[in-house]
């Protein structure tokens, strides 16, 4: 299930960069394996019409009550390919993850029912400080809002500080 530590990468902001090139990759390679478009489709089943703002919000909930935040061992970055996550949620119910992996698996269940996708990655402290947080936002069409999927940040230690650098890439 893991695809890489990601340890070998820069450190600073080019790190940060590096990983979220490898987020988009996963996440794409995510949203076409059949066990996450079949899980996504079957949690929006039955929304009435194309409503993308609805879909989005349902695979809020779905990704919310499914995971629970687990921090990366200090000092290495590890990712989880999607479809695998799916396919440990299925036969467990739940998985423990870290905010990167929440953003790729809710950014491939999104592409997968064809929402649009972002990762938004953040900084605290300091406009100085390395960026240090990441969720996804899912979005039907470019007129509706994008909805924000976060359910790590309450767990984390960085708590609810005031986000001070952020940057924010389309999947």
């Amino acid at each position: 299930m893991l695809i890489r530590g990601l340890a070998s990468l820069s450190r600073g902001d080019t790190g940060t960069h590096q990983t979220v090139s490898l987020m988009r990759q996963q996440a794409r390679e995510g949203a076409i394996d059949p066990v996450v478009r079949e899980t996504a489709a079957r949690a929006v089943f039955g929304v009435p019409g194309y409503d993308g703002t609805t879909q989005a919000r349902i695979l809020r909930e779905w990704v919310s009550t499914r995971t629970v935040f687990l921090a990366d061992p200090l000092h290495v970055e590890a990712l989880h390919e999607p479809a695998a996550v799916v396919r440990h949620i299925l036969r467990r119910g739940v998985i423990q993850l870290d905010c990167d992996d929440v953003a790729m698996l809710t950014a491939a269940l999104g592409l997968s029912i064809g929402l649009r996708a972002r990762y938004v990655v953040v900084g605290f402290r300091s406009p100085a400080a390395p960026f240090q947080h990441v969720w996804c936002d899912l979005s039907g069409t470019r007129r509706e809002a994008w909805i924000t999927v976060d359910p790590t940040r309450p767990s984390q230690p960085i708590g609810n500080q005031r986000v001070t650098r952020a940057f924010a890439v389309e999947v």
